[in-house]
């Protein structure tokens, strides 16, 4: 695979994926779109990270310390975005299967207790990213008292750096606004992403053109629900994952 073209000696590598991409994610993802997505672009975001970050003291974070301890530096916003773009592809990319699976019923209730049902939270997910104007991400989230909440970020803006820290400012089961990553100096609130889905152009176009709703439709399809519980499951061990 193209992958291996980066550097071995580079610090960040981008993960394996659980799946082929040269035989797509039908009927999400054509094999073509995959294999842009996992072994052009992410491997390009790996670089420009390997590069912007090369003899300085970010060199040999994880991903997700690299983006939050750059993401208050506005003299390392190239290295924020391509870090956090960087991660938010591979949470999206992780999150998906070729061989889906029913969802688990103590997954459904546990979604369902914060939405008022399952289905709920699907139209909650759908409408959000469907309202993002511009490029962007739709998140799952779950913040540090263990709601669980929808948002969306810009451009390559990751849950780690979208949200200004107030306690319980958001009811449980709520859908965040668009939110830009802000640049004050104020803490961040520690919000666990639970499943993503990229609305970027580069994701839908190529296979659905301007159809973003099929696109957001056919995201249900392939779903990996068993990432998704093993995420919640890490939230109330208390584990985080830092990629």
């Amino acid at each position: 695979q193209r992958v291996l073209a980066v550097a071995a000696a580079r610090y960040h590598q981008p993960a394996m994926l659980p799946y082929k991409p040269e035989n797509g994610l039908a009927p999400f993802l054509s094999p073509q779109s995959v294999d842009f997505l996992y072994n052009m672009r992410q491997i390009e975001l790996i670089n420009n990270v390997n590069r912007l970050s090369e003899g300085t003291e970010l060199e040999s974070k994880t991903l997700m310390n690299v983006i939050t301890d750059s993401a208050l530096d506005p003299n390392k916003v190239p290295l924020t975005n391509n870090a956090s773009q960087a991660w938010n592809m591979d949470f999206f990319l992780q999150s998906l299967t070729d061989d889906p699976r029913p969802l688990r019923d103590d997954v459904r209730r546990t979604i369902a207790e914060h939405f008022g049902s399952f289905e709920r939270f699907q139209e909650t997910f759908t409408q959000c990213a469907l309202a993002l104007f511009g490029n962007g991400w739709t998140w799952l989230v779950q913040s540090d008292n263990g709601q669980l909440s929808v948002m969306n970020t810009f451009n390559a803006g990751s849950p780690f750096t979208a949200i200004p820290s107030v306690k319980n400012a958001v009811p449980k089961g709520a859908s965040y606004a668009s939110i830009n990553r802000t640049t004050s100096r104020r803490p961040f609130t520690r919000l666990t992403p639970i499943l993503g889905l990229s609305m970027w152009q580069e994701a839908f176009v190529p296979d659905y053109g301007i159809d973003r709703e099929t696109y957001v439709s056919r995201f249900w399809d392939v779903v990996n629900w068993s990432v998704v519980n093993e995420r919640l499951a890490n939230t109330r061990s208390g584990s985080r994952t830092d990629a």
